[in-house]
């Protein structure tokens, strides 16, 4: 019988290595699920193969290791794992502080113009 010792320190430690060089650089950190599965590898952690089974044991990990979402900001059904980097990625689903309609601006400028006709 084997067993394998988990070291999630560890692997927040890939994932901030990681988020920092895509700061560096400025640019979306979006890290598609093959190489998830390789950096994971050295864990001994199973995730799958990609897809919703793979997605689900991602976010158990990251709700282990990064309960706040500070280093992982989501993980899409295709298990890409998206970094929480200073540049959004596209895949991000809108949030709260991401406005998904007409800005209070474009509101405003449209309303005065149909009161003064």
């Amino acid at each position: 019988m084997r067993f394998y010792e988990i070291d999630l320190g560890s692997a927040r430690s890939v994932l901030k290595v990681l988020q920092d060089l895509a700061n560096e650089q400025g640019r979306d950190s979006e890290l598609p699920f093959g190489l998830v599965q390789h950096a994971f590898s050295d864990f001994d952690y199973a995730i799958g193969n990609g897809g919703p089974e793979s997605q689900q044991a991602l976010q158990a990990i990251f709700k282990d290791i990064d309960p706040e979402g500070k280093v992982v900001a989501e993980v899409t059904p295709d298990a890409t794992v998206i970094l929480n980097t200073d540049t959004p990625s596209d895949q991000l689903a809108p949030g709260a502080g991401q406005p998904t309609g007409p800005s209070v601006d474009q509101m405003a400028a449209h309303n005065s113009k149909s009161v003064t006709r």
